[in-house]
């Protein structure tokens, strides 16, 4: 089972099947779909998120919805910790918001309550970061988060059209250098 999470304006709760429907319409919405994959793509789909929605969390990894504590039923987004690929003990963090969250620095603030939770809690040696060379924010956001480049790896796609996507890797020892424990 996975444990509800706190921020300062957030709460991150595990992904329920009450939330799939919010993240099917967010996949929905060719705003936000714009750097991730064509809206009509069979594995952003409802079913296809049910599916993996649930699939690592005796882990400890998983999905959590997002909500602001002002507005605890609104689901904003969500964060995950999800497997990185083939190799089960590589991590990536994922995140997806709806429009009308952006520019409120929710994503870092949820991001940043994961990226606890996987460093001090799962002991993670490093989370990745994949994302669209062209999407900005979510370049912007990993670098907040202290993320640095990684390699490219020409297999790892991204898009509609597909483009090879930008890397990023934080470890354990950065987060904590980044984020040392209150005094």
């Amino acid at each position: 089972m996975l444990p509800e999470l706190q921020s300062e304006r957030l709460l991150l709760r595990p992904r329920s099947l009450e939330d799939i429907d919010a993240v099917a319409a967010m996949n929905a919405d060719p705003l936000v779909m714009k750097h991730i994959a064509a809206v009509d793509d069979p594995a952003m789909s409802r079913d296809a998120v049910a599916a993996r929605s649930f699939s690592h969390v005796d882990r400890g990894l998983g999905y959590w919805s997002v909500f602001a504590k002002a507005e605890p039923k609104a689901c904003l987004g969500y964060v995950g910790l999800i497997p990185d690929g083939a190799a089960t003990e590589d991590v990536q963090l994922s995140y997806r918001f709806i429009v009308a969250s952006w520019g409120r620095g929710y994503a870092r603030e949820a991001g940043a309550s994961l990226l606890r939770h996987g460093f001090d809690t799962l002991a993670l040696a490093s989370i990745a970061v994949t994302t669209h060379p062209l999407n900005l924010a979510s370049l912007r956001l990993a670098e907040r988060l202290g993320f640095t480049p990684g390699p490219i790896d020409p297999t790892i796609l991204i898009g509609h059209p597909v483009v090879v996507a930008t890397r990023f890797r934080l470890t354990g020892a950065a987060w904590r250098r980044l984020n040392p424990p209150a005094a």
